[in-house]
């Protein structure tokens, strides 16, 4: 990564990235060399990354050739206007984010405590609020569907985390801008606010 003040390593970053985001995207190479991008929804279990999808079509295909896969996951937070920080200047406008990009494999997961598993963190992640039967691989209601949907998951081979939280600025640069989000705001705001006071001291430029 170009800018070293925006990298972020720690497992940590990644299980708050994949825990922020209901939305991730799979990148395959398709036949004739295209990338081909997919938005579904995802869980990470440890750094490994579980979706489920049809048995089928060409996203099945591509995944069962064994070639790399790209997955990425970014946390929208809020969007800075360039009024805030330049009056007259479109330049200074920017958006504050998490993410992480993936490099990897995608593998058919066949064993059914696995699938009960990744599903049940699906729904968990999703649907935090419970209302339904929890998912396990001797549940009757649960057997047939657990037989014929398929889970896949990544294996992270590398991964590269990126946030942009104005860490690399001064203080008084940052002070202001959270004033003016909370002037604002929104409910993105505020979880904006709490990532910005939450940047680790000393992670900035040099």
């Amino acid at each position: 990564m170009r800018r070293s003040d925006f990298l972020h390593t720690d497992t940590k970053f990644f299980q708050q990235v994949a825990l922020q985001c209901p939305v991730g995207h799979l990148v395959l190479i398709t036949h004739d060399g295209y990338p081909r991008s997919i938005a579904l929804n995802f869980v990470a279990l440890d750094q490994a990354v579980y979706f489920h999808g049809a048995l089928a079509g060409e996203k099945f295909e591509l995944i069962n050739s064994g070639g790399p896969v790209g997955f990425t996951m970014a946390w929208e937070l809020s969007y800075i206007p360039s009024n805030w920080t330049g009056p007259d200047y479109a330049c200074p406008a920017t958006q504050l984010f998490k993410s992480v990009e993936i490099k990897g494999r995608c593998v058919v997961v066949s064993d059914l405590e696995e699938k009960a598993l990744a599903l049940q963190a699906l729904m968990q992640k999703h649907q935090p609020e419970g209302h339904h039967r929890p998912i396990l691989p001797d549940e009757k209601i649960y057997q047939k569907a657990l037989q014929h949907t398929g889970v896949f998951r990544v294996d992270v081979e590398s991964w590269t985390g990126k946030a942009r939280l104005f860490q690399e600025k001064p203080q008084d640069f940052k002070d202001k801008v959270i004033l003016k989000l909370e002037e604002r705001g929104l409910p993105m705001d505020h979880d904006t606010i709490v990532q910005m006071r939450e940047v680790p001291p000393g992670w900035s430029s040099p």
